[in-house]
């Protein structure tokens, strides 16, 4: 018998998100299940940052560093600098550059970084790894890119695509994303979710039990009251020229996608045009005999 719905949390909103970061053991899983690694360690490098735009003191970008201690599936240890940051608009894309620069500079370890985003980038995949290619993290397919923060990536990155995630339970992965899709919401204001509790791993039956918790949590409800206080002076004060940018990149998102697609095809065509081709040289050199 299927278990009902419960009410969580919703993860995209800081407060929640940082009791996840919190609980080192969901910490380590959920990062070893985007990576796809085995997380021997993870350790909180700095507190974690929300850091306010400076143009309009919204808090719109949060980051959080840990030094890990990863395990690829050949049994090989290194150590790497994860860093977390997770936005809600597409103008923070510059930010995270910023960050990025400022963490080479003071690090001798490789850095990977999680890119949760409230946005859409103009990639097709919920969930896709970059660099040095780019590869849809559900189905490991070769993703066709064509976004200018993406290709000019140096680094070895993760992304989230909150806006594109599909509830599906067949992989722990895909139970992971379902917990960041934005859809099905159990309050008006979009803090809380309905989810189901059927989940068989038990690392998803803890991570839905923080958020049921955190569903609940009088500290949590303020903070989130106090995030969506600057969310709504954000859209009040710079509604209109966000909502053009939104719509600009998703316009560039859908041409970029069209591009691909019609590129694939002339791709077909050229390598039936060349079948065709040899074709027609063995028939006419067997005439020629």
């Amino acid at each position: 018998m299927e278990k009902e719905n419960v009410v969580i949390a919703n993860p995209i909103y800081d407060a929640v998100f940082k009791r996840l970061m919190e609980n080192n053991k969901i910490a380590r899983f959920l990062v070893g299940t985007i990576l796809d690694c085995k997380i021997v360690s993870l350790e909180a490098r700095i507190q974690e940052h929300t850091d306010p735009n400076k143009k309009n003191g919204a808090l719109t970008l949060y980051r959080k560093d840990f030094s890990a201690k990863i395990q690829d599936k050949n049994g090989n240890t290194k150590t790497v600098i994860i860093e977390i940051q997770k936005a809600g608009n597409f103008g923070d894309i510059p930010r995270f550059r910023d960050y990025l620069a400022v963490e080479y500079k003071r690090t001798e370890y490789p850095i990977i970084a999680i890119y949760i985003l409230g946005f859409n980038l103009s990639v097709n995949s919920p969930a896709f790894v970059a660099f040095p290619e780019c590869k849809d993290l559900q189905t490991n397919q070769k993703l066709t890119v064509h976004d200018n923060f993406v290709e000019h990536l140096t680094h070895k990155a993760y992304f989230v695509q909150t806006k594109r995630i599909k509830q599906s339970l067949n992989t722990k992965l895909d139970a992971v994303l379902s917990i960041f899709a934005q859809d099905n919401f159990a309050s008006e204001d979009k803090t809380t979710k309905s989810f189901p509790m059927n989940s068989d791993i038990p690392e998803i039956q803890n991570l839905l039990t923080v958020l049921q918790h955190a569903a609940a949590d009088e500290k949590v409800r303020k903070e989130l009251e106090k995030e969506l206080y600057y969310q709504r002076y954000l859209e009040q004060t710079y509604g209109e020229k966000d909502k053009k940018i939104a719509e600009q990149a998703e316009e560039i998102a859908e041409q970029a996608e069209e591009i691909a697609e019609q590129a694939a095809k002339l791709a077909d065509k050229d390598a039936e045009n060349e079948h065709l081709r040899l074709q027609i040289a063995e028939l006419q050199a067997k005439l020629g005999k």
